[in-house]
């Protein structure tokens, strides 16, 4: 089952979109994310609050961090779990 996970998420990023959006993700362009899940202390499977770009992986607190420009000529990093 685990492989065919994989095959289905590397068919997903081999896929490019044919269309121009400002919603996109500002470190790889991805136009996908996806809420961060947790298990919480009663065993139960929860959204923490967080997204993670499909695309790099990048994870952020609001979506409007994903795809803002960044401001002035220094890198501001996300915060990277892996």
């Amino acid at each position: 089952m685990r492989g065919q996970a994989l095959k289905f998420a590397s068919m997903a990023t081999r896929f490019k979109t044919n269309f121009k959006t400002a919603y996109q993700c500002r470190e790889c362009g991805s136009t996908c994310y996806q809420p961060v899940i947790d298990r919480a202390p009663s065993g139960a499977l929860v959204p923490n609050g967080q997204y993670r770009c499909t695309g790099c992986r990048a994870v952020f607190t609001n979506v409007q961090s994903w795809w803002a420009p960044r401001a002035g000529l220094g890198r501001s990093p996300l915060s990277m779990q892996s």
